[in-house]
């Protein structure tokens, strides 16, 4: 059966380093498939590798440097004095904005 549809798009994958893999995997004790993704975003050595999995507060952006987020306190703050409702809308990935 033919292909109805013909992407003109190719995937590209990177492979990390099998040995840089192995190694981390080794050094901290983890499985190759979490040590492959560390390495895939750009973490190559061990302290960099603790340092991303054990986060503290130090690590986190100020939130304040997100444009308006002065304005969305205040008004989450009036909403609470007021006794309004308040409804949140987010999407699943919305914890990937610490990055």
């Amino acid at each position: 059966m033919k292909a109805l549809i013909q992407s003109k798009k190719r995937w590209q994958i990177d492979r990390p380093d099998e040995e840089l893999v192995n190694q981390l995997a080794k050094d901290l004790k983890l499985s190759t498939m979490l040590t492959k993704i560390l390495v895939a975003r750009g973490i190559t050595t061990s302290e960099q590798a603790n340092a991303y999995l054990h986060m503290d507060e130090s690590n986190l952006h100020d939130p304040f440097l997100l444009h308006d987020m002065q304005k969305a306190v205040d008004r989450i703050q009036h909403a609470i004095d007021t006794q309004q409702q308040i409804t949140i809308y987010g999407d699943y990935d919305a914890g990937a904005t610490r990055f």
